[in-house]
């Protein structure tokens, strides 16, 4: 019988064949990246989330393991990192943990907004204030003067959102 992890081993194996160019950059050590259309800067194609194990690691105050992981991800040629509001410290922490370590302009920061309608797509109306205070508490928290990506969360009020 095969086992759970010769599975994923011939899974990703026949997944790297049939994608010479991710064999052939895992072989180079070249990161995989991809244009923005409208200005051609080029990101990788693989970033960095910040959910739970951010916002975990945080109330641990475990905070070398925060900055060691962050260092890695730009020493190896990332920089996408993606948290948002409702990661709990994740902004903060990655924030402070980023500017400490000299390293924050050389992140590419997507976070999101999240204020519409309520748990489970209920009817109430999103209120652009409270989304634009949601927007600027990201920019305190996060300790930096722009943030490259600024996602909708939820998409319950499409028109104020």
């Amino acid at each position: 019988m095969l086992s759970r992890r010769d599975w994923f081993q011939i899974t990703a194996g026949a997944a790297l064949g049939l994608n010479p160019r991710i064999l052939e950059a895992l072989q180079s050590q070249e990161t995989i990246t991809r244009a923005i259309p409208s200005s051609g800067e080029r990101l990788p194609a693989v970033g960095l989330g910040g959910a739970n194990t951010f916002s975990r690691v945080a109330r641990d105050e475990n905070f070398d393991a925060i900055g060691g992981v962050l260092q890695t991800l730009v020493d190896g040629g990332g920089s996408v990192f993606d948290t948002a509001a409702g990661y709990g410290a994740s902004e903060e922490v990655s924030g402070r943990v980023t500017q400490e370590l000299g390293i924050a302009n050389r992140i590419f920061w997507a976070t999101k907004v999240n204020v519409a309608g309520g748990r489970r797509g209920g009817n109430r109306s999103a209120d652009p204030d409270a989304a634009r205070a949601q927007i600027e508490r990201s920019f305190n928290r996060l300790q930096i003067p722009v943030i490259d990506l600024i996602q909708v969360h939820n998409m319950g009020d499409p028109p104020t959102q």
